[in-house]
């Protein structure tokens, strides 16, 4: 079972079902996992801190106390450590005092020395801390105002404030993204299982013992690492805060959509937060079986960007022109198009005929999977557009460049990804960009045209192992007049297609395995093409 060289074991559909005891009442759990994930999938939620269901387990908080009942008589057990066995009798809060208040004392030990940071804490709101006080009704503190806390930290960071007090570290500069604050740190020790167990690079450690315990990195060394932001996630307090994210908005007044990140083929699932407009910050948003709980930086910061140089509203009419005439056109389709770009697109060929081809993707590089959240392959919806027949690549472009009169790029940032290849490409006399930003590639086309980026879009993907996912748009368009690529590439074929919910239907003519499905019907989590859920 489950123990801290171990991940948990986590249910699913085909978990075996054993019978036991919660409460008096006899309920049928999932058989392989601990008794938190067990009790959980029977909607029995359990307070913790040091647990995760994607880090090995510590056992180190005993938040998550039950009582069980054994040949000794009952006893406090930790849910998150102990496995489901056939009949096994469990007490919650609901029918154990000893539970309840062994919770409360949990739960006032681990905020005896914590500081009272919750006004100005970027965690307050989605704080641990807060919420397992709260469930076990904890309302007083019986802390002597004479006694004072006794802040943890590294001694050489401690200092006395304006009272005379003793502090822990507060904005201690562990690395460029990351701050640490020390005397929030519960010692949960999930910084430093993600670092070691999941980034695979151990750069946290806990120093000295028991009460003088305290996070730190290695000797002259920072906390680096494409992943190291994921370190705020999992931290159950505010000790490790993102840099980026700082004292800029409360999490309370974030509204979220859940999207897919269009920067790789493993089509990461996110979270946007924003408010009034603006992404605020991007998170992971838990999909088992893409990237679990965790974004790379370059992911998760990539938001930054997205209103920066932004292409207008061009002329429709200077689109239509572009593509008159007699000559080759090759239009190249961005890694970031939706499938609802990709019909839309294919609707257009059609009607262009014989004299349109289609290539995909940029000159950009594939590299290797990380295991975690990247596959390498930087075109997302390579898979997707397969399913349109579309399999040319912008390299296949480039060795035929001197075919084509007409050049057009829908969200593909040919000189941008490399310009030296693209070079190539310059043989080609008219060059049109269709695209959200005015990046290399619109600088070196004669005809422009602004549409919302893909975070502005509701559509769909298909992933690197053929995972149909769902984009919803966040509201945060810099330009109300802007349109999906899908919409504009539909006006150009004469049709008037405006809602991404009707192109994904009639993406079912042309790409069969798609059409068993709805848009609004994806499982928040994807649909597997052959219509299992991916979970």
């Amino acid at each position: 079972m489950s123990n801290h060289y171990n991940m948990p074991h986590l249910p699913t559909a085909k978990s075996p079902r054993v019978t036991i005891e919660v409460d008096g009442q006899n309920v049928e759990v999932p058989g392989d996992t601990n008794l938190l994930e067990a009790l959980k999938a029977v909607g029995i939620e359990t307070p913790h801190v040091c647990y995760h269901p994607y880090l090995p387990v510590s056992g180190n908080c005993r938040q998550c106390l039950v009582e069980t009942e054994g040949p000794r008589g009952k006893a406090l057990i930790i849910s998150c450590f102990t496995p489901v066995k056939e009949g096994m009798k469990i007490s919650t809060p609901r029918s154990s005092e000893r539970v309840k208040n062994a919770r409360a004392a949990v739960s006032e030990f681990m905020l005896l020395n914590h500081p009272l940071d919750c006004p100005i804490c970027d965690k307050a709101g989605e704080c641990t801390l807060q919420e397992n006080y709260v469930e076990a009704g904890k309302d007083t503190s019986r802390l002597y105002p004479e006694v004072g806390k006794n802040y943890h930290g590294n001694p050489d960071h401690q200092f006395y404030d304006t009272k005379g007090q003793l502090r822990g570290g507060k904005r201690v500069d562990i690395g460029p993204r990351i701050f640490l604050d020390e005397e929030r740190c519960v010692q949960c020790d999930r910084c430093v299982r993600f670092m070691r167990d999941v980034a695979g690079d151990e750069q946290l450690q806990l120093a000295l013992r028991a009460d003088k315990t305290y996070i730190t990195t290695f000797p002259g060394r920072k906390l680096d690492h494409e992943y190291d932001l994921c370190v705020s996630d999992v931290c159950p307090t505010g000790a490790m805060t993102a840099k980026y994210f700082r004292f800029q908005q409360r999490v309370w007044m974030l509204s979220r959509t859940a999207t897919i990140s269009m920067d790789d083929s493993l089509g990461a699932n996110i979270w946007l937060d924003h408010n009034n407009g603006y992404i605020w910050r991007v998170m992971p948003r838990c999909n088992p079986e893409v990237n679990r709980t965790w974004i790379s930086n370059t992911s998760r910061l990539a938001f930054q960007q997205f209103t920066k140089d932004r292409l207008p509203v061009g002329n429709l009419d200077a689109l239509k022109k572009a593509l008159e005439g007699e000559g080759k056109i090759a239009f190249v389709l961005g890694g970031s198009a939706t499938n609802e770009d990709a019909l839309a697109l294919k609707t257009l060929v059609n009607k262009l005929g014989a004299r349109a081809e289609v290539f995909v993707g940029t000159f950009a590089p594939v590299g290797t999977p990380d295991g975690l959240s990247k596959s390498g392959d930087p075109v997302a919806n390579r898979a997707g557009f397969a399913l349109f027949g579309f399999t040319q690549t912008a390299e296949d472009l480039a060795k035929r460049a001197s075919e084509f009169k007409t050049l057009v790029s829908l969200s593909a940032d040919l000189w941008g990804s490399d310009a030296s290849k693209a070079k190539s490409l310059e043989v080609i006399p008219n060059r049109v960009s269709i695209s959200a930003k005015n990046d290399e590639t619109a600088k070196k086309s004669s005809t422009v045209y602004g549409v919302n980026h893909w975070s502005e879009v509701s559509g769909s993907m298909v992933n690197v192992n053929s995972i149909l996912q769902k984009l919803n748009a966040a509201p945060t368009s810099p330009d109300a007049e802007l349109a999906p690529l899908f919409s504009v590439l539909f006006a150009l074929a004469g049709e008037d297609v405006t809602s991404a919910a009707i192109a994904f239907k009639k993406a079912g003519e042309f790409a069969p395995k798609l059409a068993k499905f709805s848009l609004d019907a994806i499982h928040s989590t994807g649909e597997l093409l052959d219509g299992d859920a991916a979970v």
